[in-house]
């Protein structure tokens, strides 16, 4: 017998007696199907099996509903529910479920640090970012979009808050049974990048609306650990993280109470654009820092790759970008280049 078939009277068994055991619906058939097929009868609320789909692509149709239902916290059989509430036949969305589901059980964890339960994580770049529920994201919307209402806005809400403007923002796993809202801490849907963050008060200034958008997802380099093996990989993540902080440098500049990130006096269209241009200076200057000539490295310390404005006064543009050790850049703080080269050459020169 065909899976779908047994699947089909097994449910037509169950409609006429919900209580029948499993010895009796498995007459010849494989046991691990028929239970499988009772447990489906079960968990759906579609008792009448359907073994014909009513869309044209019922696997893409399946497949688009339930990665909407896994993201959005829904249960495997809710999943399934909306599926087939789609037009998809039973068969159909049983099987394209089970795939959707354990892909998104199995998804690759971006490697980030944080306690449990905390506000903001830290890639391993060292750029920190906002820990937000998926529960809070609408994912039926075109780009998804999250809103959430906080009432305490102490020291850790501030620091979220802050974290926002990186650009990025790590989306949690979570979902609702009964009612109730559950967190799986330490496991991510992964790393997206949002725009159109804003941040408004409520009249007695102790309770906030933060609102954005996920406009896809970052880079896997973000959140990838440090590979000795793989330096492209590395150089990429480690430019993505000083960009982001040049970006943010730029945002923080003139906060109001209301807050919309912009990318006011940023040179480049985007993080990513100013990523791949770094990438470029970076093989250029041979690796080595533009001001001191030693060697930088990848990971964070004082040697690591930092950009640095030539001209302080001015933004952070291709013709006025350079890329120096951590140390140096710290070193030279505002002073205009060309002075800073004279005092460096002077102290190597004893």
């Amino acid at each position: 017998m065909e899976n779908e078939t047994i699947t089909a009277r097994v449910f037509a068994a169950l409609n006429v007696d919900p209580a029948s055991p499993i010895d009796v619906l498995e007459m010849d058939d494989k046991r691990s199907t028929v239970t499988a097929a009772r447990n489906f009868w079960r968990n759906t609320r579609h008792k009448t099996y359907v073994s014909s789909s009513a869309v044209s692509n019922p696997v893409q149709v399946a497949r688009d509903v339930l990665l909407k239902a896994s993201r959005h916290g829904l249960s495997e059989a809710d999943g399934r529910d909306l599926a087939i509430d789609s037009g998809v036949a039973h068969g159909t969305a049983f099987a394209v479920a089970a795939q959707v589901y354990r892909d998104f059980r199995r998804r690759a964890q971006p490697v980030l640090t944080g306690s449990r339960g905390t506000w903001t994580v830290t890639t391993p770049g060292g750029l920190e970012l906002p820990v937000c529920h998926n529960i809070r994201v609408d994912w039926s919307r075109t780009p998804p979009a999250y809103t959430d209402t906080f009432k305490k806005l102490g020291k850790k809400y501030e620091r979220w808050i802050a974290s926002l403007e990186s650009g990025y923002a790590v989306i949690q796993k979570g979902k609702i049974e009964d009612d109730v809202e559950t967190r799986w801490r330490d496991s991510y849907l992964g790393i997206y990048q949002i725009d159109g963050l804003k941040e408004t008060f409520a009249a007695d200034g102790e309770t906030a609306n933060v609102s954005f958008r996920l406009t896809g997802e970052a880079d896997p380099s973000l959140g990838r650990a440090y590979d000795k093996d793989d330096p492209d990989a590395n150089l990429l993540a480690a430019v993505l993280v000083i960009s982001n902080r040049a970006q943010r440098t730029v945002n923080q500049s003139g906060k109001v109470t209301t807050r919309i990130t912009k990318w006011k006096e940023f040179g480049f269209e985007s993080v990513e654009h100013m990523a791949e241009y770094l990438i470029g200076l970076y093989h250029r200057q041979s690796g080595k820092c533009a001001l001191s000539g030693v060697r930088m490295n990848l990971e964070a310390g004082e040697w690591c790759i930092s950009p640095d404005r030539i001209d302080s006064n001015g933004d952070y543009t291709p013709e006025n970008v350079q890329l120096v050790a951590n140390c140096v850049n710290a070193m030279k703080g505002a002073t205009p280049n060309d002075k800073f080269l004279l005092q460096l050459a002077r102290i190597k020169g004893g």
